[in-house]
Order: C-alpha cells, then sequence, then structure tokens
C-alpha cells in the first residue's frame, strides 16, 4: 500500500491556515534521522543547529534527505547572521526559525532576511540548489521562494513573552514558536516559576488565534500534545532523540534483567 502525505510545496499553507501540524526536532547531523521522521509521518522537521554540532554542510545534506522523502524542512539557526540564515535558505530550507526573538522590530527584521526585494533585503543567488541552480530565474522565482519560506520566531524569554501580541501581529510572521524551558531559566527558577510559564503558554496560544498567525510548542508525550493543541496551539513539535533513548534504555533494562536467571543457572 502506497503512502500519501500532503506535499511539502503546501507546507506554508497548512501553517497559516493553523492546520494541526506534528513536527520533529533533530539536533544531530544525520540525513538518515530526518527520513525516519518523514518515515514516521510527521508533517515537518526542524534542523536544530542552535544546539548541537550540525554545520551548514550538514543542513544541506539533511534538507536533501528530507525533500527526497517528502517532507517539509526548517532549520533553527544560532543567531539572525548571514552564515546560517542566508545560506540555509540558498540550500531550499522550507522556513526557518530564529532564537531569542523579544520585540516586533526584531521580528520585523527577521521578515526582511528571510525575504527578497521589495519585500525584504535577503541576498540574490540564482545558482544556488533553492533555485535549481539557475533552473529557476528572474522575479517570478524571487517571488515563488516568499511565497513558500516560513518565517518563525522564537519566543523564550520574559520580555518576549510581554511582547507576543506585537511580535505575533508583525507583518510577515508565520509561525511562533513558544520555548518553555528557556523562559524558566530565564525566568529563574523560584516557587512561582511554574504558574509565571504557563501563563506565559497561554498568553503566546492567544495572540496567535487573534492573528491567525500558528504557534507552536514542544511535547514529550502524545498526552502533552493533545493538551497543547486544546490549548490553543497549532503545532507541536517533539525530540528526536530523547525518545530513542527512552526506548532503548527500556530495551536495555528489559533485556538485562531477562539474562538475570539465565546468568545465575
Amino acid at each position: 500500500m502506497t503512502e500519501t502525505r500532503p506535499s511539502r510545496h503546501d507546507f506554508r499553507k497548512r501553517l497559516k491556515a493553523r492546520e494541526s501540524l506534528l513536527g520533529a526536532f533533530c539536533p544531530a547531523p544525520s540525513p538518515e534521522l530526518v527520513e525516519v521522521a518523514a518515515f514516521a509521518g510527521f508533517d515537518f522537521v526542524v534542523i536544530d543547529a542552535e544546539h548541537g554540532p550540525i554545520g551548514i554542510g550538514d543542513i544541506v545534506h539533511m534538507i536533501r534527505a528530507g525533500h527526497s522523502a517528502g517532507i517539509a524542512v526548517m532549520v533553527r539557526v544560532p543567531s539572525m547572521t548571514p552564515d546560517f540564515v542566508l545560506r540555509s535558505l540558498d540550500a531550499g530550507a522550507d522556513g526557518l526559525i530564529i532564537p531569542q526573538i523579544e520585540t516586533p522590530q526584531e521580528a520585523a527584521a527577521v521578515v526582511d532576511a528571510l525575504h527578497y526585494p521589495p519585500a525584504g533585503n535577503r541576498g540574490l543567488a540564482f545558482y544556488t540548489r533553492t533555485h535549481r541552480f539557475m533552473k529557476d530565474t528572474g522575479p517570478a522565482a524571487m517571488k515563488a521562494a516568499d511565497e513558500r519560506v516560513v518565517t518563525g520566531v522564537l519566543i523564550e524569554t520574559p520580555r518576549g513573552v510581554d511582547n507576543a501580541i506585537a511580535i505575533a501581529s508583525t507583518p510577515g510572521v508565520d509561525l511562533v514558536l513558544m520555548g518553555p524551558s528557556d523562559l524558566s531559566a530565564n525566568i529563574g527558577f523560584g516557587p512561582d516559576t511554574e504558574s509565571r510559564v504557563d501563563e506565559a503558554v497561554t498568553r503566546v496560544a492567544e495572540a496567535g488565534r487573534q492573528f491567525g498567525v500558528a504557534t507552536s510548542i514542544a511535547a514529550q508525550s502524545p498526552d502533552a500534545a493533545r493538551a497543547y493543541f486544546e490549548r490553543g496551539y497549532s503545532i507541536v513539535v517533539t525530540g528526536l532523540l530523547p525518545p530513542l533513548l527512552r526506548v532503548s534504555s527500556d530495551f536495555v533494562s528489559k533485556a538485562r534483567a531477562a539474562l538475570v536467571p539465565a546468568a545465575q543457572d
């Protein structure tokens, strides 16, 4: 039986329609893990180049693997610098997530960096992979690229939460990702940290609903994912490595326990 999935070229349309989507974060430089996420049925993959050893060369191969498997691929870059932003876009990334966004001005700068003139200030090179090495050129190719790329920003500080409405309403922002773990660390762990983070989770979801912008948050279990969808998040992401560790640890633990009686005999 042949499996079918929506075209990755429709990823931004689906996201902007606030469809319920599932994404997988991949922090390891592995095209195979990207393929595994595609074959598992995720709607998209996020190459996490902010944390871990992923370089721009790895990003190219991981995007290629995702596209070959028919899945959309985003990149979370370490910072908004051309060495990652521009080269990830030129490699064919379907969208980017920029961390540590705290103001609408910073969000607007992200929009500028991800779009060609006149909508933004992205540098132009038609000979790159995203334009099929000059098979696609001219204004039409630039317009198509602008219409395809997903502009994502990450809110993970108290200041960012305070400006959630202004950030979500910034023209050109397609996706607001909420980062509870980093927010907890930035607040400082204390007796009211959990309640403040929970309030922030609600505020970001409401900002997205108010302005029709997709919102995303990470979940470690299906039950947590369901709860976030019910709270108004349109996208839930999860890491690829933690489940792998849990399953492997469970296997090792049970296999060793099964060997103990045999060893004693």
